[in-house]
């Protein structure tokens, strides 16, 4: 998640376009994980074989059943690895870009700045993730799906505070760090 931070200390923070882009951690890059496709297939299958040349050869279409598993589940984490979310704060209006890396954005929300308030829901259940929620006239629009609750209430923090007109007091400042003493950009 990355963030331009200029526009919330300086005095001309009223004129200036601050965005936050929220992407999934990607730990791997979609060669990568195509080439672990490939490795986990070529093992998969060479165990598969040799099984089958003494005899055991109902083996391969579970070998082949797995494998279709596991590039369903691959082609899957590649593609949502693409999804962002892009929150644009002007003075006067927060826009929401859903979109994909290379497409664009294929939804756009905008919320009055004024009226928006930054929602962090619990979970359904106890052990639910929770929701981050901008709601503003009744619309609510959920945000920040792919982050970890830690990351979530972290950009929550960060949100109020940007959203918070010039003549309310800000956040604590102690309230926007995580609990391992990272700054929110610094993850």
């Amino acid at each position: 998640m990355h963030y331009n931070s200029a526009a919330s200390k300086s005095p001309v923070a009223e004129s200036v376009e601050t965005r936050i882009v929220i992407s999934p951690n990607a730990s791997l890059s979609a060669r990568q994980a195509w080439l672990f496709m490939g490795l986990s297939a070529a093992l998969g299958l060479g165990i598969a074989a040799v099984m089958a040349w003494h005899g055991l050869w109902l083996v391969l279409p579970f070998t082949g059943l797995e494998l279709a598993a596991l590039g369903a589940a691959v082609y899957v984490s590649v593609r949502r690895n693409a999804d962002r979310e892009v929150l644009v704060i002007t003075p006067h209006v927060l826009r929401v870009e859903y979109g994909r890396v290379g497409s664009g954005a294929t939804a756009v929300v905008e919320l009055t700045r004024g009226l928006t308030r930054v929602l962090l829901e619990p979970g359904a259940h106890r052990h639910d993730a929770t929701r981050l929620v901008l709601s503003c006239a009744g619309q609510r629009v959920r945000i920040a799906a792919c982050l970890t609750d830690e990351e979530r209430a972290g950009l929550a923090a960060r949100l109020k505070q940007l959203l918070t007109p010039a003549w309310c007091p800000a956040p604590a400042a102690a309230d926007l760090g995580s609990a391992h003493g990272l700054s929110f950009g610094d993850r």
